[in-house]
């Protein structure tokens, strides 16, 4: 039983060996870093440039139609019944009657180069044209999923320092409020404080706790996020350094954003609307192909062929195609008014865009300045309330002003603070979308 027990435990050492080699630890200095790491790990993002290569792909298949179409072939035939063709008499001395001659041989033989070049395709044109605006439709969808994506690590990033400033300053505040707790409890049982004192300044322990447990369980709720974000696994650990100034980040304008990919997909929508009327239109025009075959040609009254060179000869022609749509059922004139229906929508979409990305880039800058402004006055009226509170404290040392005058001074010392944080992260909630739409 005892060798079980160490083969076991063995095999748990080797295990937990083995997911700590491969675990990695990945440490972020900055948002920079983070962003890096972000648009070259994450998956989602990845499949993103992968469809825009795609679509480039697609574009050069589509756009080969330029190029001529050369093959090569080979073919063997044997005549099994040939044909009959009835000829005059005369050639054969018999004015009277009707020869029905034969012509060829049992077996046939065919090797060349055939050549064709479309010279008027109207459809493989605009489709090609299509084909390059789905480039553009995919480039526009990655740049809104890389803003979305930088919005996402900008917004945990900042919130992760936030509250690790704020386990900084609860950390600080919990000291003070257990070291008030215990003078409590002594001024208590020497009778010079009641009940109410007592329970406020354990009240403000709690208070400074559940705020610690509160920034601990946000900074873990941080990290996982970032982690998804970067396509690490659970194993792998996450270390964000940094610390967030107390200054608060600079104003923007309107100016500085740029374009909303929003507005370009729906410009985008609006051209390919506007081709595929186009194309339904072209496939009532003519299209003109121009064929050309270079070849030799065997006839054998045998089964074989011969490789020399007398026994082949020449056979090439030139040909020049013409198809010219008479009646399809009334399929494109139908499709044609559908693409004119989609194409009045795609316009719609396009005008309400335009003015929804303006309006709104008006109201992100608009919602981020007041908050700035409202942090700032926060931010001061914060300052004043911890200056406050180390006032007091000098003013009980000198026994100036009670422990309850205290306790109430502290209690609105945490309230500001607490008012503080929630409105960096107002900010800064702000403050990532635009750096994505600036960086």
């Amino acid at each position: 039983m005892n060798m079980l027990k160490r083969i076991g435990y063995i095999l748990c050492l080797v295990f937990v060996c083995q997911v700590q080699i491969l675990a990695q630890t990945v440490t972020i200095s900055d948002l920079e870093d983070a962003i890096k790491l972000a648009l070259t790990s994450n998956k989602d993002y990845q499949n993103y440039v992968l469809n825009q290569r795609h679509a480039e792909l697609e574009h050069k298949q589509v756009k080969s139609y330029r190029l001529p179409s050369i093959s090569g072939s080979f073919s063997g035939q044997k005549n099994m019944d040939l044909a009959t063709t009835p000829l005059p008499g005369e050639i054969f001395g018999q004015p009277e009657q009707t020869i029905e001659a034969q012509f060829g041989q049992e077996y046939t033989y065919n090797a060349g180069i055939s050549i064709s070049k479309q010279l008027l395709n109207r459809e493989a044109a605009i489709q090609t044209r299509i084909s390059k605006l789905n480039v553009e439709m995919m480039e526009t969808e990655k740049e809104a999923f890389e803003e979305l994506l930088k919005e996402q690590v900008s917004l945990y990033f900042y919130t992760g320092l936030i509250a690790k400033r704020s386990i900084e300053i609860g950390k600080q505040d919990l000291q003070i409020v257990m070291d008030i707790s215990q003078l409590s409890k002594d001024k208590f049982e020497e009778g010079v404080v009641d009940g109410i004192t007592l329970n406020t300044a354990a009240i403000n322990v709690n208070a400074v706790k559940q705020n610690l447990i509160a920034s601990e369980q946000l900074i873990i709720e941080c990290h996982i996020e970032l982690k998804k974000l970067f396509g690490m696994s659970a194993t792998d650990s996450l270390i964000i350094k940094g610390e967030l100034d107390y200054e608060l980040p600079k104003a923007y304008s309107v100016e500085q954003l740029r374009l909303d990919p929003a507005l370009k997909n729906a410009t985008l929508r609006l051209q390919l609307s506007e081709m595929q009327v186009k194309y339904n239109r072209a496939s009532l025009l003519p299209s003109l192909q121009l064929n050309t075959y270079y070849g030799k040609q065997q006839f054998r009254d045998d089964f074989g062929f011969s490789f020399s060179g007398e026994a082949w000869s020449n056979y090439s022609y030139i040909s020049l195609g013409l198809s010219v749509p008479l009646f399809t059922g009334f399929n494109n004139r139908l499709e044609i008014k559908q693409g004119k229906v989609n194409q009045q929508i795609a316009f719609n979409e396009s005008q309400e865009a335009e003015n929804f990305a303006v309006l709104n880039d008006q109201k992100l800058i608009s919602d981020y300045e007041f908050s700035r402004r409202e942090g700032m006055a926060i931010l001061e009226t914060f300052k004043l309330y911890k200056e406050n509170l180390n006032l007091t404290l000098e003013k009980y040392e000198a026994g100036l002003v009670s422990l309850d005058s205290y306790l109430t001074v502290f209690q609105d010392y945490l309230k500001a603070e607490n008012t503080y944080l929630n409105a960096q992260s107002k900010i800064y909630t702000y403050y990532s979308q635009i750096i994505s739409r600036i960086e």
